[in-house]
This record gives structure tokens, C-alpha cells and sequence, in this order.
């Protein structure tokens, strides 16, 4: 039933035949003065967008706004936003306006490939590192400020690399040729993560995924598997650059998913992996296949 409730406000997916490369993602971060929706608010928002498996840094949102209730000391170091910094931030109505605008001039980007239809427009699929979450203080920012409930098709980078993890073999990560994972367009230096014209590729070692199982799931977090797949992490808690770094996680973790299917994911693969991924966890962990 969950599983269902998910589905059903998670707004209408791609067809589950779409190949991955030919859909376009969106990884989104948030910055909270808490972690209660109801009582705390949105202090910044990041985003950037993936076309297929290459990430395009000159599709980047960035958005910090004026929180309803007071910024906490003890929150400061986690996200490093100061409450002067805060009180200059813009009106939460304005940036989530502007946030789902710049949403909506990626969702009707023409498909490419068998799986989505000449012609027809492919959803933007949003990205994230425990995305309930983001999801959760996006909606309830909206309630407060009288805009209307938005919803899209989601993958949760979390329950990907669960799946990942617990369905793996050390030895299928051994690469017969090297995976690249390019990045375009270009950035700010005054941003908090690099922009190399290409990310390195996944480390080509049979250790990655005994790697990944070596970390206990009550440790893994996003900076723990973005240094484990070979990704450097800079700006921890900066949105932009936490979305940034859970694209990079994606595009490693897609390619050890294909290593296990033997062929290329399609949207469907991902929607079971996040659907054993949840019921792996609800039953302490157990295997999560497809």
C-alpha cells in the first residue's frame, strides 16, 4: 500500500521501457533549519540537471529564501548559513515559483530513443539522496505560501544504491572498458563544487562494490558513497553542490545496476530497484532484487 501511495503522488512517470540516456533528471538538494516540516523551514534550494548520464552545469538552480522562523545556532555549522545571511534571502513564495518554472522548461525537452515515442515529451525525473525529504519541506513551503501542490516522477539515489549494494557482486565491477561521465556547460568559480569538462570514471577495480557493502547502512550517507565510488567532495551542505554530488553518485551507480542486469537500464529498472530497495529495508535489509 506504500508502495502504491508512492506511485500515485509521485505524478505521471515515463513509460517504464524509456532508456535512462534518452530522460532527463533533475537533482535536487534542500537546506532546512530543521528537520521537521512542520515546524521548520526551507533556508535553500539546489538544483541540476541531468541529461541522461552526463550532467549540464549550465542548467543549474540555486536559490537561498527568507525563512518564517528563526535560523538556530546549532544548525549553522551543519548547512553554514547565517541568520543575517538568512534574513536577505528572498521570499519563499518567489523562489518556489521561480523553481518550478525553471522544472517546467526541462519537462517538455523531446524524447530520443525507442522508449519514448517520436516526438512525445519526457517527464523530468527528479534525483536525490533521501528525497522524502526534500519532497516533504518543498510541499510544505508551498502550502505556507499558497502555491499549488507539485508533483513529478522521483528515484531516490538512496534507495539505488541499496539496491546496488545489496544485489552486487565484487566481481561484476571489473570493467572491460573505461565509463566516462561528462559534465557541460560551466560554473561559478564562486560555487562549492568543481566543473571539470569530464568526471573521472567509476574506479575500474573489482573492490568498488565490495566497497560499497563494506559500509554499514547506519553510515551511509551521501559523502560516504561519493568517496567510496571515487568522487571528490567538496562543499558539504552547500544545496547546489550536494545536488551536484548526488548526480555524480547516479551516474556511478547506474552502470554497476547495468553490470547486474547485463544490458541498459530503463526507467522500469530503476522503479523496481527503488520498490526492493524499500521493502529490503522494512524487512532489516534483506535482499532487495529485481
Amino acid at each position: 500500500m506504500k508502495r502504491l501511495l508512492r506511485r500515485l503522488l509521485s505524478g505521471t512517470g515515463p513509460d517504464p521501457a524509456t532508456p535512462l540516456r534518452s530522460m532527463v533528471f533533475v537533482s535536487l538538494d534542500c537546506e532546512m533549519t530543521g528537520l521537521n516540516p512542520a515546524r521548520d523551514d526551507l533556508l535553500a534550494v539546489g538544483a541540476v540537471v541531468l541529461r541522461g548520464m552526463r550532467m549540464d552545469l549550465s542548467a543549474t538552480f540555486r536559490g537561498l529564501l527568507r525563512p518564517a522562523c528563526p535560523v538556530r545556532p546549532e544548525g549553522v555549522p551543519v548547512h553554514g548559513i547565517l541568520p543575517g545571511e538568512a534574513a536577505h534571502g528572498d521570499e519563499a513564495v518567489a523562489e518556489l515559483a521561480r523553481l518550478d518554472a525553471w522544472l517546467a522548461g526541462f519537462a517538455a525537452v523531446p524524447g530520443a530513443g525507442s522508449g519514448a515515442g517520436k516526438g512525445a515529451g519526457v517527464p523530468v525525473v527528479l534525483l536525490g539522496w533521501c528525497l522524502g525529504l526534500d519532497e516533504a519541506f518543498l510541499a510544505a513551503g508551498r502550502k505556507r505560501a499558497g502555491l499549488p501542490a507539485r508533483t513529478h516522477p522521483r528515484c531516490d539515489v538512496l534507495d539505488l544504491f541499496r539496491h546496488v549494494r545489496a544485489t552486487g557482486r565484487p566481481e561484476a565491477c571489473t570493467m572491460t572498458a573505461p565509463h566516462h561521465f561528462e559534465t557541460a556547460g560551466s560554473v561559478s568559480s564562486s560555487d562549492a563544487f568543481p566543473a571539470p569538462s569530464r568526471a573521472p570514471a567509476v574506479p575500474d577495480s573489482p573492490d568498488t562494490l565490495a566497497v560499497l557493502t563494506g559500509i554499514p547502512l547506519k553510515d551511509a550517507d551521501l559523502y560516504a558513497v561519493a568517496r567510496a565510488l571515487g568522487v571528490d567532495v567538496h562543499g558539504a551542505h552547500d544545496a547546489l553542490g550536494d545536488a551536484c554530488l548526488c548526480a555524480q553518485v547516479f551516474q556511478r551507480l547506474v552502470p554497476l545496476l547495468e553490470r547486474g542486469l547485463g544490458r541498459r537500464a530503463v526507467w522500469g529498472d530503476l522503479t523496481r530497484a527503488a520498490d526492493a530497495a524499500t521493502c529490503g529495508a522494512r524487512h532489516g535489509g534483506g535482499a532487495f532484487g529485481l
